[in-house]
């Protein structure tokens, strides 16, 4: 019997890139379908992957009712995600108290709640579940409804990275947005009523100067040196290592402990470069749904370091 660890579940269009990953990562493929990578061991977050099921567990049933019985004894409440033997599947969640997927997400800045685990048939009686998905979805795609007043849709990176944190910046809070033109990112803070420090050598939309919150400044980027705020920003194109650089001098001023960064790429990725932003303290990289050629580092005090020697 085949028994991943975990279970990595393919974005669209960059299977390659997820393979890539594990491949350096060192991290076994024991067998794929359509949308999930049968990995072997859970030593690390690749960030390439769409979604994840950790610390997997197999289950090995006898007969649908003997699967039912099984599942409820674990848990009250479950997630099925149909992919292999999806028929029979069905016909074991329809008798237990299975909660179903959201189809579209509304950004709120509130209390994420706990989703229960989640289960999968991968033979007819063998079922994969994991208490440990990694994110709100079971395959890890988010789709937001979208608002349609700011200059771009680049605003729905940052709110799935905060909906992953389970944390925003609120009334209170001092930000700064690095690389913001035109400003998405910056419109989307200063909804949550954060005052915002927007900083890019481009001007803002001009829809941004209703916005008594937002305060632009004209200049490169990573020109500002670290200064007493509650999250740093930024979505500027760069390489990934000067990026990593400038961060680092963010992180060892202490003048900051929250980060939302873009990690984007010109060509093909830098997983090593990856690995770094991964071990830095109290960090995920994440493939978020509206993520092209890029991945999002995220920092904050909640995130376990959780990086084998």
């Amino acid at each position: 019997m085949i028994h991943p660890k975990q279970l990595a579940f393919i974005a669209p269009d960059f299977k390659g890139e997820l393979k890539d990953e594990l491949k350096f990562l060192k991290m076994n493929v024991l067998q794929e379908t359509d949308t999930v990578l049968w990995v072997e061991n859970d030593l690390l977050e690749p960030a390439w992957a769409q979604g994840l099921w950790r610390d997997v567990q197999a289950l090995e049933i006898t007969s649908i009712t003997d699967a039912q019985t099984k599942l409820k004894a674990i848990s009250p409440t479950w997630r099925y995600y149909g992919d292999l033997f999806h028929r029979r599947g069905e016909l074991i969640a329809e008798k237990i108290n299975t909660i179903l997927e959201t189809e579209q997400y509304h950004f709120t800045a509130g209390v994420v709640k706990k989703m229960p685990p989640a289960f999968t048939l991968v033979e007819p009686n063998l079922i994969l579940y994991s208490h440990h998905v990694s994110r709100p979805s079971l395959n890890g795609a988010m789709n937001f409804k979208e608002n349609k007043s700011p200059p771009s849709r680049a605003y729905l990176k940052l709110w799935e990275a905060l909906t992953q944190l389970g944390d925003w910046p609120n009334k209170t809070s001092q930000v700064v947005d690095l690389g913001s033109s035109p400003g998405s990112w910056t419109w989307a803070l200063a909804k949550l009523g954060a005052s915002v420090l927007s900083i890019d050598r481009s001007k803002l939309d001009p829809m941004l100067d209703a916005f008594s919150n937002v305060h632009f400044q004209t200049g490169d980027a990573f020109s500002l040196v670290p200064e007493k705020k509650d999250w740093v920003f930024s979505d500027v194109i760069c390489y990934p290592d000067k990026l990593l650089e400038y961060m680092k001098g963010w992180i060892d001023s202490g003048h900051c402990n929250k980060f939302v960064c873009s990690i984007k790429f010109a060509g093909k990725p830098d997983y090593e470069i990856i690995h770094q932003f991964r071990q830095l303290p109290h960090s995920r990289v994440l493939h978020l749904t509206p993520n092209k050629n890029e991945v999002t580092w995220m920092c904050h005090p909640k995130i376990k370091t959780n990086i084998p020697v």
